[in-house]
């Protein structure tokens, strides 16, 4: 008897042990989040991408020459002439056979295609990029005139009406589909007699985004 008693007091004392074992335990800790919003914003200035050749070099072959001149001339027909002289010569005039310059030669049309390629942010969705030729970098310039490179050579061409097409467009976007534009001019070779290297003109692409 006096051992189920003792068995069941240590039992008791060890119940207690461990329950006070178990209040004296930290509660767990409870999560404390803070939460803020940034807002975050891009500003994009207006930039403009001209891509451009440092020098075009166009050989115009002598069979394109010939076409521009109205092709190799048939022989005109029979004309009938009178001859004068004196007492040891004689002579006779015909109307030179060559008659006016070929349109061609004095005013052929020269369009250069994809000359220029421009990609471009604008300033906003109504915003353009405008492109514009001129023969000079200060003043917008139509006329200009290659000379031939050779030594003491008077041989010309005279170019006039340079323009370009796809003058305005909205922004193409860093990455998108570049816009390109052609420019076009007259060309007159009538003043051109040698076979030469002609220069003394350079043409100005200004592309503006706003």
């Amino acid at each position: 008897m006096n051992l189920n008693k003792t068995l069941r007091a240590s039992a008791l004392a060890a119940s207690l042990v461990v329950a006070l074992g178990m209040a004296a335990a930290p509660a767990p800790a409870i999560a404390d989040t803070a939460t803020g919003s940034t807002a975050f914003k891009v500003l994009l200035q207006p930039v403009t991408l001209l891509y451009y050749y440092q020098e075009v070099d166009l050989t115009i072959p002598s069979s394109v020459l010939l076409t521009l001149a109205g092709g190799q001339p048939a022989a005109l027909g029979a004309q009938a002439l009178t001859a004068t002289g004196t007492s040891s010569t004689l002579s006779a005039s015909l109307t030179s056979p060559a008659g006016a310059p070929s349109a061609g030669v004095t005013g052929a049309a020269l369009t250069l295609s994809n000359f220029w390629a421009v990609r471009s942010i604008t300033t906003a969705s109504s915003g353009n990029t405008t492109v514009s030729v001129s023969f000079s970098s200060s003043t917008a310039s139509t006329t200009a005139t290659l000379t031939g490179t050779t030594t003491g050579s008077t041989s010309q061409i005279a170019l006039s009406n340079l323009a370009t097409t796809n003058t305005s467009f909205t922004g193409t976007g860093l990455g998108g589909t570049p816009q390109t534009g052609n420019v076009s001019m007259n060309m007159n070779l009538s003043n051109a007699a040698t076979a030469d290297t002609y220069a003394g003109a350079t043409i100005y692409v200004t592309a503006t985004s706003t």
